[in-house]
């Protein structure tokens, strides 16, 4: 990492140093299990059934899991893939067990060393996974393919397919098979919740459940989602293009990076993965103009793959709330708008709810919306009826919405010192 500027290097020692047991790499937990080859999705393969804490960051009064499961591909390939299980301490119960959240977390990174089950804050802390628990559910959280499980069963990389929702989806829904069968006593029902690359994920769940239906599949709630890059505005559209350009690649095997790449954004990604980087390091990596051709999305392979695996514009199963902030920087509001209006028109009878958040911004929609995603999980479980239609609203805020603080100023840290803590 010799040469680098002093920003990448401060963003990855940062990184680093949120790692929960250092690297994944030199983890035995997360070598690939020997029964993985021939294990169906689903199959749960390894299991850390009470994870010592002390590394973590997580609340009091909470304990933690650790599962490898087999999952699949967007190619349907097999593909192991690690997870969490986060548990409350007074579980809420359903008729046949403890009630289930799958929670797909935003982007952590591209590199197997940012998986959330190996960041001592679950990545998203008491932006999602956290005040799930604390709730009462027990949470059931996906790496996705890619992070966390480095190799396969012939040593191969795991190339981790970011933005490819379909194939988080299928993440998704088999850590549920996996957590059910390593715990009996957790229901059968569950509600997925995502936020961004997670939010797409959850859609996608959405959309997966019309040919797979999976038991117990409650909905969905998608927050600040991803839908497609093809329809992306503004800088951060180049910017997932550059990102995502390996996990196109190990799609189609004809695809190379080069079609869609400059010689400078080759070089940049190449040091993403030598240096183990996350989202941090990624972004201080990728703050510069000149990484992508302009005409990046016209390629044939980038077209083919966004036509695939974008969200909106498809049937969907099982009610889905999406909820949105009208100021959201990363994944527009138009491309969001879009892909609901598109399903409302093809398919009027889904029950698709859209949710405009007014002066809201990306991570900040998890926390200003949480009591209505909260209240329309519960209605879930307690089996509270949707209407077949497409609704679209705004929340209005209690006081005037230019008010409200704007963006999160403050991370996790280790309390060292008697005084760190309440």
């Amino acid at each position: 990492m010799e040469g680098l500027p002093a920003p990448v290097l401060d963003a990855l020692k940062f990184e680093r140093s949120n790692w929960a047991a250092g690297s994944v790499l030199d983890d035995p937990f997360y070598e690939c299990p020997h029964e993985a080859g021939q294990a169906t999705p689903g199959t749960l393969l390894r299991l850390e059934r009470d994870v010592n804490s002390t590394a973590y960051l997580i609340p009091g009064g909470t304990a933690l899991s650790k599962i490898v499961y087999q999952s699949e591909k967007l190619d349907g390939t097999p593909v192991p893939v690690s997870g969490f299980i986060l548990w409350p301490y007074s579980a809420r119960s359903q008729t046949d067990g403890y009630a289930v959240v799958a929670w797909a977390h935003g982007t952590s990174g591209a590199d197997p060393d940012t998986a959330p089950s190996n960041h001592k804050n679950l990545w998203q802390h008491f932006l999602g996974p956290y005040q799930l628990a604390l709730q009462g559910y027990v949470v059931v959280a996906t790496d996705y393919a890619g992070l966390g499980v480095a190799k396969d069963t012939a040593g191969e990389p795991i190339m981790h397919e970011y933005l490819a929702s379909p194939s988080q989806a299928n993440d998704i829904v088999h850590s549920i098979k996996a957590a059910q069968d390593a715990f009996p006593e957790i229901s059968k029902q569950f509600v997925v919740v995502g936020h961004s690359q997670g939010g797409g994920a959850a859609w996608s769940v959405a959309q997966r459940e019309v040919t797979r239906p999976s038991p117990g599949y409650l909905g969905a709630i998608a927050i600040s989602p991803y839908t497609s890059f093809l329809n992306e505005e503004g800088t951060f559209g180049p910017l997932m293009g550059v990102a995502m350009c390996r996990g196109i690649a190990s799609s189609f095997p004809g695809f190379d990076t080069k079609e869609i790449l400059t010689q400078e954004g080759e070089k940049r990604v190449a040091i993403m993965f030598q240096s183990h980087a996350g989202v941090a390091g990624a972004m201080a990596l990728f703050a510069r103009g000149d990484l992508i051709r302009a005409d990046w999305r016209e390629n044939a392979h980038v077209q083919k793959h966004g036509l695939l695996t974008s969200n909106g514009g498809k049937e969907i199963r099982g009610p889905l709330l999406v909820i949105h902030g009208e100021s959201d920087p990363m994944n527009s509001p138009g491309a969001v708008k879009k892909a609901a209006e598109t399903t409302a028109r093809l398919f009027p009878s889904a029950p698709l709810e859209l949710v405009w958040l007014p002066e809201v911004t990306h991570a900040p929609a998890l926390g200003a919306s949480q009591r209505l995603w909260m209240d329309w999980i519960c209605d879930r479980f307690g089996g509270v009826e949707v209407e077949s239609c497409y609704k679209e609203s705004q929340l209005a805020s209690a006081r005037p919405a230019t008010v409200y603080h704007k963006e999160q100023n403050w991370y996790l840290e280790t309390a060292s010192k008697f005084y760190h803590t309440p």
